[in-house]
């Protein structure tokens, strides 16, 4: 099993360097927004998902991440039937192309959970039909969501958007604040301090709202407040486990409310 980040290792020299090895497998791309993976078998790029994207566009949306924790895993089976079906080296040389048109999106920024609002500048851009289609899906729209679900090829979009942010007609903010909710406090033992688990369903709800990863804010009825890691537990609904360590510095016990706020990650 082979793990890293698209950060040191980009798509298209991962896929080149696993089909120099000849490894068949599925590379899981870990990202806070879609499903996403890619199955190579029998020296083929056989089929990719990446949300509501497959085969080839896919691929083209996966090619623009700049970061994002990966695992190749040998002993996964591929799907049934594969999207693809391309000979790598005809895929590793269609993707050099789409890599270096999305090195020259430069206005893109690397965090996709951003939010996309209207600018206040015009501009005198001549307006494409990709870019008119990408100022309709503005409305709650982060870069992840309109990358994923334009009715256009991933890549054009990217184009597309790029061009719009570069002209300041469109411009990105961050994603928005929730207000915190008071959990009951649960504690365990151990080594693992500085992570406190919600239920997972709160855990999911607020990662759809912040449109990407969140810490937690959490505070005592004591005064006392910490930023914690999140992470998801199931079974606990309407309670937030901590560490007996982290409860300690908050100057509270299990069994007390705490008041616990998402907080977005910042742009990288």
């Amino acid at each position: 099993m082979l793990k890293g980040n698209l950060s040191e290792l980009p798509l298209g020299t991962l896929l080149q360097t696993l089909a120099t090895a000849k490894r068949d497998g599925v590379l899981q791309i870990a990202t806070p927004w879609w499903r996403s993976q890619v199955a190579l078998s029998g020296g083929l790029l056989f089929s990719a998902e990446a949300g509501r994207r497959r085969g080839w566009q896919a691929v083209e949306l996966l090619a623009g991440l700049r970061s994002a924790p990966f695992v190749f895993d040998e002993s996964a089976e591929p799907p049934s039937e594969g999207d693809l079906m391309v000979p790598m080296d005809a895929a590793l040389t269609k993707l050099l192309a789409v890599s270096q048109r999305w090195s020259g999106l430069v206005h893109i920024p690397s965090d996709w959970s951003l939010r996309l609002f209207l600018g206040k500048k015009t501009g005198e851009l001549q307006l494409t039909p990709a870019m008119l289609h990408i100022l309709g899906l503005l409305e709650d729209g982060t870069v992840a969501k309109v990358l994923e679900s334009a009715a256009r090829p991933p890549l054009e979009v990217a184009e597309a958007l790029d061009a719009l942010m570069k002209e300041g007609i469109i411009e990105t903010a961050l994603p928005v604040e929730v207000n915190g909710v008071e959990l009951l406090a649960l504690s365990f033992y151990g080594q693992q301090t500085g992570t406190a688990f919600l239920d997972s369903e709160l855990y999911q709800e607020w990662l759809r709202t912040l449109a990407g990863p969140f810490s937690l804010l959490v505070s005592s009825p004591r005064g006392q407040e910490t930023e914690l890691e999140a992470a998801a537990r199931e079974g606990i609904k309407g309670r937030v486990m901590l560490n007996d360590k982290d409860l300690r510095k908050l100057k509270a016990a299990r069994g007390v409310k705490l008041t616990v706020r998402p907080l977005a990650h910042k742009k990288g």
